[in-house]
């Protein structure tokens, strides 16, 4: 969704991803340009990424896993959650803001979560690793002081992608609900590139007018 709003709005985009069937499709429906690559892969990321002429990037691959509790983790679990969620970011910035920063120009966007700031808002290693993103935001603005880099991100709430499916927990947490749609991001995402270059928007908390978060639980014992 995000792609073919860019794309419909005169960005030239290029998008990433493992499953290339699924790329060829996007690339058809919408005019992109399509890259297969594995972000957990550093030597493989700096060699397709890094020579490019980006200005904007966009990032939200990632795993949210099945709902279990960080002591019941399984290590490949955590293995693909850490790989994926924490290194296949580092991997992606490390490519492309040196050649932006050379420039002096772009704007970096990573799609976040609220459960890097809301305790019991979703899986506890998804949840950490989301937090790792939100703090590698917040100290790649403070990397850039002095830069025309603008570096932003969006803390999602329950969003109808279908990623929810991963939870595996039973429950039908779209059906009744009023989520946020993937459009929705689309247009948020394209207001922070369309802002003035002098206007940087740093974090949004985007949910669901009726989705809280918040209050205490105290057990007695």
């Amino acid at each position: 969704m995000i792609v073919g709003r860019l794309v419909r709005s005169g960005f030239p985009v290029i998008a990433l991803g493992t499953k290339s069937a699924g790329l060829a499709a996007l690339g058809e429906e919408t005019g992109c340009r399509t890259l297969v690559l594995d972000i957990t892969d550093a030597s493989a990321s700096q060699a397709v990424l890094a020579g490019l002429d980006v200005g904007v990037l966009i990032h939200g691959a990632g795993l949210l896993g099945p709902q279990v509790a960080l002591y019941d983790t399984s290590d490949e679990l955590a293995s693909k959650l850490v790989s994926t969620n924490i290194l296949g970011t580092v991997n992606v910035l490390r490519a492309l803001v040196p050649p932006m920063l050379q420039r002096d120009r772009g704007t970096i966007v990573l799609l976040g979560s609220i459960c890097a700031t809301a305790p019991g808002t979703g899986p506890a290693l998804y949840s950490a690793t989301k937090a790792a993103m939100h703090s590698m935001a917040a100290n790649l603005r403070y990397d850039l002081r002095g830069s025309r880099l603008r570096v932003g991100e969006i803390l999602l709430g329950r969003v109808r992608t279908g990623i929810h499916e991963q939870l595996a927990s039973g429950e039908d947490l779209y059906s009744g609900f009023e989520c946020v749609m993937p459009e929705d991001v689309a247009e948020t995402v394209l207001h922070m590139l369309e802002t003035p270059p002098s206007v940087s928007l740093g974090t949004i908390e985007m949910m669901p007018t009726r989705q809280v978060v918040g209050g205490a639980h105290f057990s007695k014992g």
